[in-house]
């Protein structure tokens, strides 16, 4: 990857739905040159698709969980079948520790939360941590790159579109 990669990368980031033509302009390359690009990106397996960043809480999905399982059995593949058929259940992952993964989980109320945890303690023991608010929204490295501090101590000015995104509390109720 090189500069130009780089730099697609972040301004999609920004904003995935741009064209090739935007991102030309701002870029100040031809636009066959971005499709290239992005193509390679993609082939390569950097690039993976758009994500849809939906709000839960607006969609009624109020409740945000992370719950982290101990699995009593020696096998996943119970509990990921599970999982992945509870839609409630947004992404799981697998973790080193005395816990073997963690969910998060979106639900609408508080009595669908216990439901989700009722299906879930089948395959081991669960601890629930209850979402207050988001104090850093997920986001991709590729920003915060241009902050490295270099050796003389000082911190490099931070990318255009880093500095024009403040993080910002969202409270689940």
């Amino acid at each position: 990857m090189d500069t130009l990669d780089f730099r697609i990368l972040t301004s999609l980031d920004a904003d995935a739905r741009r064209s090739y033509a935007d991102l030309a302009r701002e870029l100040e390359v031809s636009q066959p040159t971005i499709a290239d690009r992005v193509r390679r990106l993609e082939t390569r397996g950097i690039l993976r698709g758009a994500m849809l960043c939906l709000d839960h809480a607006r969609l009624g999905y109020g409740v945000g969980a992370f719950v982290r399982i101990r699995s009593n059995s020696p096998s996943k593949r119970p509990l990921i079948d599970a999982a992945t058929k509870m839609p409630q259940i947004i992404e799981m992952v697998a973790v080193t520790g005395e816990d073997c993964s963690i969910a998060r989980v979106v639900a609408r109320s508080v009595e669908e939360l216990a439901a989700v945890l009722d299906r879930l303690s089948v395959f081991g023991q669960t601890s629930t941590s209850i979402v207050l608010g988001t104090l850093v929204p997920p986001r991709n490295p590729l920003g915060l790159q241009q902050q490295a501090e270099p050796a003389n101590g000082t911190v490099t000015k931070p990318a255009r579109r880093e500095a024009a995104r403040k993080p910002r509390v969202t409270m689940h109720k």
